[in-house]
């Protein structure tokens, strides 16, 4: 029991004179980056209107331009959705049209 106690004694007054062993400063300094906000330029509109016959022409391309969907470039990512979407009503649009279409003659 005396050996416990004057190992907590010990160890309370070592923590109270031990110091790091590496420099701490005092004064901190902070770096602080700033966001870059996208803008629209000449550059996005560009390629809005690539990305999206990209993907008006994605399903003739057998759905490969689709995976441009993973680039960071957010003008061309718009562009191919909305040239698919573009795509897939047309489609749904034709085939609505042949399926409840005027009757061929023949």
């Amino acid at each position: 029991m005396k050996k416990l106690l004057l190992l907590l004694i010990t160890l309370t007054s070592l923590t109270n004179v031990s110091y790091a062993s590496f420099p701490v400063s005092e004064n901190i300094e902070t770096e602080m980056i700033e966001n870059i906000e996208t803008t629209i330029s000449p550059d996005s509109s560009l390629y809005l209107i690539l990305g999206f016959f990209l993907g008006l022409f994605s399903p003739v391309l057998i759905l490969l331009p689709l995976l441009l969907l993973f680039i960071p470039n957010k003008s061309l990512r718009i562009g191919i959705i909305s040239g698919f979407s573009c795509a897939l009503l047309l489609a749904v649009l034709i085939f609505w049209g042949e399926i409840f279409g005027y009757p061929h003659a023949g």
